[in-house]
């Protein structure tokens, strides 16, 4: 019915240029007889500008009626063309965005499917921007930081800009980065935020139970618009572990798709935490030198609010 209705479009001037012996009937030609019509013949409308009579053309099937069209011709006076001219570009825009939001609702289907929603833990689901504890200068400097760079994410995304965010236990590294992809997801925006001892057993137990391919769902990993790696360092390291960081990392880095890091660590500490027993480090050095290179670096080095058991940034 559909297809139907498609071929019943108002005619226009291209419409126009089709030869007499193909051109479809108008409820004026039924109306002059010689077809089989047992439908309500439509009446003809005025043109709004010209005055023009304007005819309902017919779907038949030798010289059976089948259907009208529910609009009239379109008229081909200059005013009625640019009308339609106007008409047919905002139907074409909207088509067109209805298209991209399919085509980004249909991405982050596949995102979520292959890694299951954005990865935050429930207890950091909570974790915004509104309740993060800005009582000194330091802690106020972060939350900046991180504030202005999910307000200007489309921009940081365009350049591959992502976040290295360092210092001690329990002042708000996880915080801020929850923020940040609570924030985006709002917005549309596919982000996947898990620790890394968490993605790497995801990713293992994908390619063990057979769910996804190891392309699959490391090319979920890599093209994600947003992942943000938690705690990084404190998974247990071995060289498969340091080699899938270091191929997804690097794969987003060459792509410049921006990533987000959390971690307890400095940077030589880093090497070491990322270093299976017996390697050099190599990869290691490698994944941290493309990160800060990428990154604007936020470091937190302050008391552990849940050493005291008062409020606390997590």
């Amino acid at each position: 019915m559909t297809a139907m209705l498609d071929s019943l479009r108002p005619a226009d001037s291209a419409r126009s240029a089709e030869t007499t012996q193909h051109r479809r009937p108008t409820s004026k030609d039924i109306l002059a007889g010689g077809y089989n019509c047992q439908r309500e013949i439509p009446e003809p409308v005025e043109c709004e500008f010209c005055g023009r009579k304007l005819y309902h053309e017919a779907l038949v099937m030798g010289r059976t009626v089948l259907m009208f069209a529910p609009f009239p011709q379109r008229c081909t006076c200059d005013r009625a063309k640019a009308k339609w001219a106007e008409a047919d570009a905002e139907e074409a825009r909207q088509k067109a965005e209805a298209e991209k939001e399919a085509a980004q609702a249909k991405r982050r289907a596949k995102i979520e499917r292959l890694l299951g929603r954005s990865g935050i833990k429930k207890r950091f689901q909570q974790r915004t921007f509104a309740n993060f504890i800005r009582d000194t200068p330091e802690r106020r400097r972060c939350y900046d930081t991180a504030k202005t760079y999910a307000d200007s994410f489309p921009q940081r995304a365009e350049r591959g800009d992502g976040l290295y965010i360092e210092g001690t236990y329990g002042t708000g590294k996880t915080h801020l980065a929850a923020a940040i992809a609570l924030q985006l997801i709002g917005c549309g925006v596919p982000v996947v935020c898990k620790t890394s001892g968490d993605l790497l057993a995801d990713i293992k137990e994908a390619f063990d139970s057979g769910d996804a391919t190891e392309y699959e769902i490391l090319k979920a990993y890599k093209t994600v618009d947003l992942l943000i790696v938690d705690d990084l360092g404190k998974e247990q390291c071995t060289e498969w572990s340091v080699s899938t960081l270091y191929s997804i990392l690097n794969d987003r880095y060459e792509d410049m798709k921006p990533t987000i890091i959390t971690t307890n660590y400095n940077a030589d500490e880093l090497v070491r935490a990322l270093t299976p027993k017996g390697g050099d480090g190599t990869k290691a050095r490698a994944i941290i030198s493309r990160l800060r290179e990428v990154s604007t670096v936020i470091t937190m080095a302050w008391a552990d609010y849940r050493a005291g058991g008062g409020r606390r940034n997590a």
